[in-house]
């Protein structure tokens, strides 16, 4: 099951006749909800491979709905059997920059509030006190 977007948030944000005519390959009349699966799930993947620079636990950001449109053009891209129309490939273009911009931490997800977490076994130690400062020069 795909992680940022589902087939609802799909056509949601895409004609339904659209999607029929990328999907349906049976001659059904109806999505074909397997297909729009696997290509979200590819989309999971790409964003995955970005986000998880800047994100440990990327599953805590399922929810967000920057991604959840990211993975949506993503995957209406990947529909595409042949050569997509310029604004299908304009929307991933946009959603490849905006990965690139949350890796690069320029776009930021969590609003700047994500905590790292301490790391085990650190050393702790106290530095040197400063050789210049207001105590050690008062006589001067």
């Amino acid at each position: 099951m795909p992680l940022f977007a589902t087939l609802a948030d799909m056509q949601a944000r895409f004609e339904e006749r659209d999607l029929i005519q990328l999907t349906d390959e049976a001659g059904t009349g109806d999505i074909d909800a397997a297909r729009v699966d696997a290509s979200l799930t590819r989309a999971d993947a790409i964003i995955t491979g970005y986000v998880a620079r800047r994100h440990k636990d990327v599953a805590l950001l399922a929810g967000n709905q920057l991604l959840k449109d990211i993975a949506c053009d993503l995957a209406h891209h990947d529909l595409w059997r042949s050569d997509p129309p310029d604004r299908v490939k304009d929307r991933h273009k946009d959603a490849m920059k905006r990965l690139s911009d949350i890796s690069a931490g320029t776009l930021v997800l969590d609003g700047g509030q994500e905590v790292a977490e301490p790391r085990p076994d650190a050393i702790m130690f106290p530095g040197q006190p400063n050789t210049f400062g207001r105590d050690s020069l008062t006589s001067f």
